[in-house]
């Protein structure tokens, strides 16, 4: 009789872990139909100043390839305001030179000492607002590289469909294996968590999400939640930024800028795996009941299924119809969703390698919270 029951649920965990993954690509091949069908065409008419702001801190890699790109915009007014956050590189002297080089286009700023109760990214954030002069502020980071029509992109959506903040997801540069193994991971959101299109509709704050790669505010919208000062000790500012401004009753929009803005947001695998660790420590510190939520989610319909193929083919267990089910159906939506974001056709066959990491790097920044010891990122520590 208990074995009877055992093979019961073990049969019965097959199937959901089966059902379970068709709605992860059910989930996927939907936010992809959006990604494809509700971004509008750039229009060159000119809707209002835009301050484009750019954080810099220890950039000098990276800047000028993106300043570069900015300058010659087809948007026809805007201003460039880029902030040297106390870098240790050259990057002051290199944002001197384009602020000479470009009068009236291009400001440098020079950063504060971070107060206390502020990440520098935030703070950094908060006095760049501080010195524009747009009817939007468009936030991106140092290492983007930006299509002529970015900002006129970001102009015409954020008109076009009526919202108050506006993110997306940009192309992401993997230029070594290291970044091909734990960048796409930046993509589980629209896997296995939120519907995209449904971001726009609802009033929950929960129900959003955002880049900070490429984040545009309506200025009213921006000074009416407090900037970033709501959200000062966030080291994944972009996320609860856009929660802060739903929670205000404004409207956000999460869109495909692929075509438009692409980063290297991290270079080889120790800065990928220590850039992508940062964000999530950041999103279960003291979340013990969502850590426990998402790891569950990962290993039941992600892991596991591999796991059990492996076993099931040596042993010849005749569940295995369901564990490849399982595993083919999730191959099948991180395929499409990577296709669908430009990436190489044989990054998406990483996905057990890439999801082991992902679990190792959350119950390693999960440890280092609930133990209060903090990362360390770009020279500063944050706990």
């Amino acid at each position: 009789m208990i074995l009877f029951l055992s093979s019961r649920i073990i049969f019965l965990l097959h199937v959901l872990t089966a059902v379970g993954t068709l709605a992860i690509l059910a989930l996927s091949l939907a936010n992809i139909l959006w990604l494809r069908s509700s971004g509008h065409k750039p229009a060159s008419t000119d809707l209002g100043k835009v301050s484009v702001l750019i954080p810099a801190r220890n950039e000098e890699a990276n800047i000028r390839r993106c300043l570069d790109s900015l300058i010659e915009q087809s948007y026809p007014n805007y201003e460039i305001i880029v902030l040297d956050d106390l870098s240790e590189d050259r990057t002051w002297k290199i944002i001197s030179e384009y602020a000479l080089r470009y009068p009236g286009q291009v400001r440098a700023v020079r950063g504060a000492p971070l107060p206390l109760g502020w990440c520098g990214k935030t703070h950094a954030m908060q006095l760049l607002s501080q010195n524009a002069t747009g009817d939007y502020l468009l936030f991106t980071d140092a290492d983007t590289v930006h299509h002529r029509d970015s900002i006129a992109w970001a102009v015409t959506n954020i008109n076009e469909h009526a919202a108050d903040f506006l993110s997306g997801y940009v192309f992401q540069d993997l230029q070594s294996f290291g970044e091909a193994l734990i960048v796409p991971t930046t993509y589980i959101m629209s896997t296995i968590v939120m519907p995209f299109w449904l971001i726009p509709r609802s009033n929950s704050s929960m129900l959003t999400m955002a880049v900070g790669q490429l984040v545009m505010f309506r200025r009213e919208t921006f000074e009416a939640i407090g900037g970033y000062s709501s959200v000062a000790e966030q080291i994944s500012e972009d996320v609860f930024v856009a929660r802060e401004v739903k929670k205000a009753g404004y409207r956000t929009i999460f869109l495909d800028i692929r075509e438009y803005v692409s980063c290297r947001m991290y270079e080889g695998y120790r800065n990928s795996f220590e850039g992508i660790g940062k964000n999530i420590y950041d999103f279960f510190k003291n979340q013990p009941a969502f850590f426990a939520a998402v790891t569950s989610i990962l290993v039941a319909f992600i892991v596991l299924p591999f796991a059990l193929v492996l076993i099931e083919l040596y042993t010849g267990n005749p569940l295995l119809r369901f564990s490849a089910f399982s595993v083919l159906t999730f191959l099948m939506a991180w395929s499409l969703t990577l296709y669908d974001r430009g990436q190489k056709w044989w990054v998406p066959l990483l996905y057990p390698l890439t999801f082991v990491h992902l679990l190792y790097m959350a119950w390693k920044s999960f440890g280092r919270a609930a133990m209060e010891v903090g990362i360390v990122w770009k020279g500063r520590v944050f706990k």
